[in-house]
């Protein structure tokens, strides 16, 4: 479990405790209520969803916006080493949602797209200054190395 998930499971316990109508299932947005909307992307992407962060990183590359790219795209290169939590909305009457933890996803490579872009970017030095250890890492990490 990783440092995130530890903090997130000790507030919600301690403000469990002092709020009774807290829960855990309310840190996660249920990203099904903004389909359709700009910020379904976001949504998805911000709760670990690595094709949506290439995607918001690749838009943002070719908008110009590198730093927002090197954001999204840093985030969907890393390989995923925690299982993920996700908002299950409510169902059957149900007047709340469920944070369920998806393991099967641990374990699994980053983006590979990502990857080759950030190489890209730091062997280029587009929009930021050459880097040749940032460009070898996310190079082989495309490639399946590990050093």
């Amino acid at each position: 479990m990783n440092n995130g998930a530890r903090f997130l499971i000790v507030a919600c316990s301690i403000l469990g405790g002092i709020y009774p109508l807290f829960g855990c299932a309310y840190s996660l947005t249920d990203c099904s209520t903004l389909t359709g909307t700009a910020e379904y992307d976001e949504c998805l992407a911000s709760q670990g969803n690595k094709h949506k962060q290439y995607e918001l990183g690749l838009a943002a590359y070719e908008a110009g916006d590198v730093d927002t790219a090197i954001k999204w795209l840093e985030m969907a290169a890393e390989p995923i080493e925690s299982d993920n939590m996700v908002y299950m909305p409510p169902v059957g009457g149900q007047s709340y949602g469920t944070v369920m933890r998806l393991p099967e996803q641990k374990g699994m490579p980053g983006h590979i797209g990502a990857q080759k872009l950030l190489a890209r970017i730091y062997d280029e030095g587009i929009g930021v200054e050459k880097n040749e250890r940032k460009a070898a890492h996310y190079r082989n990490m495309s490639l399946g190395v590990e050093l």
